[in-house]
């Protein structure tokens, strides 16, 4: 079952009214369930008729058919939606084969409305995707971009290596390297039932990206397998959030943090929160048996988090017990985290944090920033400068916050696991990859962690809201990266 098959009972919204809908037939309660940025995957022909569906029009206002190429699909998942024209260009034995295919195509004076790739079979492991990027990349992303319509958009189909959560990612490999001559719009990712795994669906456009190409090679990072147990993805059920814990504009729930510190640490062990909000993994770790220590820069949220955690060990009801462990969140900044004296010494089994999305909720136009001001709430973290939520500049934001996490492995056990939770940022319908660079940079040969997974946190809770409806693709991002790596350095025997 796909997106537009469920009865999504988030959209609730009446018939759409205004400009007509530049970019396919449907209508808006069924736009509005392909919006979400992650679904249950199913079957190839689902997910084939799904995206022809939202990428094109039976007819444009100029009377032709839109025109559809796949690529790279086994035959028996050929859709029929007439009067489009939806062309083949069947399974190939190897990437290099397929790209001859695309190019031979390209050679015609055949232009698509969109494509739809399929590169599963022929990028699964280190050795092949080596084998595109070496060999093939810059031939068969140019032969795309010659194929298409200008502005219109193409799909590639790019599954995570393993069964879980572990092993290199070599979506975010491919679409890196896509940019070179398509734009990055975006991606949806659909949740595998049967094994667990993930299937990513890059979502790019026949126009130039503002960012430039990079590489994530296999070469360029370390990947720990030996944790061969990282769920690929999980959706818990956050409770609502109470009216002290609503002033943090950005807090992730317990019952997310609990599952990752129960995973990687052991009852009576020590975690730690560099950037603490409210205190959210503190009471986690409470809950979990675990001590829990956090650091927070804005003295408002660390009066909240300390509240909490002392309603949170003072015993209710009919309850003969008292939690024992030991948690408190202190007032100072994570970029200096040596100097908040009452942590010194103290060594973690585990580190869980969530930064800052660089200066996202700076963006005073979104959606979510309006309900905040509607509701007289606050609207970033803080007007602290040092707060790494102000920093203007992507680059150097990414630079300041690896510059954190790496400061922090020297706090963390030696094969400790570090867990950061993030998600990709669009600005102007640009995409920057801020989980994806953080893996290439905390992860790089000369980096202290090896990198050992990612977990999607995808929230079922979150209503959708009606971007570019009628205009053009813009995703409702429901899905974060839960990136987890290792310290590097190795135990004492």
């Amino acid at each position: 079952m796909t997106n537009l098959d469920r009865n999504d009972t988030d959209v609730r919204r009446p018939a759409r009214r205004g400009p007509p809908n530049r970019m396919n037939d449907l209508p808006y309660r069924e736009w509005m369930k392909f919006q979400k940025s992650f679904f249950w995957y199913d079957s190839d022909a689902a997910l084939v008729n799904e995206c022809i569906r939202f990428f094109t029009k039976s007819i444009w206002q100029c009377g032709a058919p839109s025109r559809t190429l796949l690529a790279g699909f086994a035959d028996q998942c050929s859709v029929a939606l007439p009067p489009r024209v939806i062309e083949t260009v069947g399974q190939a034995k190897s990437i290099g084969s397929l790209t001859d295919a695309i190019e031979e195509r390209a050679k015609s004076d055949e232009r698509y409305d969109f494509l739809l790739i399929d590169l599963r079979r022929l990028v699964h492991d280190e050795r092949t995707l080596d084998n595109l990027l070496a060999l093939h990349s810059v031939r068969l992303f140019s032969a795309l971009r010659s194929l298409l319509q200008e502005d219109r958009y193409c799909i590639l189909l790019v599954e995570t290596e393993g069964p879980g959560g572990g092993g290199f990612p070599l979506p975010w490999s491919v679409a890196l390297a896509g940019r070179e001559k398509l734009k990055l719009r975006d991606e949806k990712v659909g949740l595998l039932r049967d094994g667990g795994g993930v299937v990513y669906c890059l979502i790019m456009q026949a126009s130039d990206d503002m960012r430039p190409p990079s590489d994530l090679l296999p070469a360029s990072i370390h990947v720990d397998r030996s944790l061969d147990d990282i769920p690929s993805w999980t959706l818990p059920k956050p409770p609502p959030r109470t009216k002290h814990e609503i002033l943090h504009p950005a807090k992730f729930p317990e019952t997310l943090v609990q599952e990752f510190i129960e995973r990687f640490s052991k009852p009576g062990e020590k975690i730690l929160d560099p950037m603490a909000g409210t205190g959210s993994a503190v009471i986690a770790a409470l809950r979990a048996g675990r001590h829990g220590y956090g650091v927070e820069l804005v003295p408002e949220f660390v009066d909240i988090a300390n509240a909490r955690i002392s309603r949170e060990k003072t015993p209710v009801l009919f309850e003969q017990f008292e939690l024992t462990c030991n948690a408190e969140v202190f007032q100072g900044d994570a970029a200096r985290f040596n100097e908040i004296h009452s942590l010194n010494g103290t060594q973690f089994s585990y580190v869980i944090t969530s930064p800052p999305y660089w200066s996202m909720l700076q963006n005073r136009g979104s959606e979510y920033q309006r309900e905040r001001r509607r509701r007289n709430l606050k609207l970033v973290y803080s007007d602290d400068p040092r707060d790494m939520g102000n920093v203007q500049d992507y680059d150097e934001f990414v630079q300041l916050l690896c510059r954190i996490y790496t400061g922090l492995a020297d706090r963390l056990e030696p094969e400790g696991v570090l867990t950061v939770i993030v998600k990709n940022v669009k600005r102007e319908h640009t995409v920057y990859p801020l989980a994806w660079d953080l893996v290439r940079q905390l992860s790089a040969p000369k980096a202290p962690y090896d990198y050992v997974g990612t977990t999607l946190w995808c929230q079922d809770d979150v209503r959708l809201k009606p971007f570019a409806v009628g205009i053009h693709w813009v995703s409702n991002t429901l899905h974060q990266y839960c990136l987890h790596f290792r310290n590097r350095r190795a135990k004492m025997t």
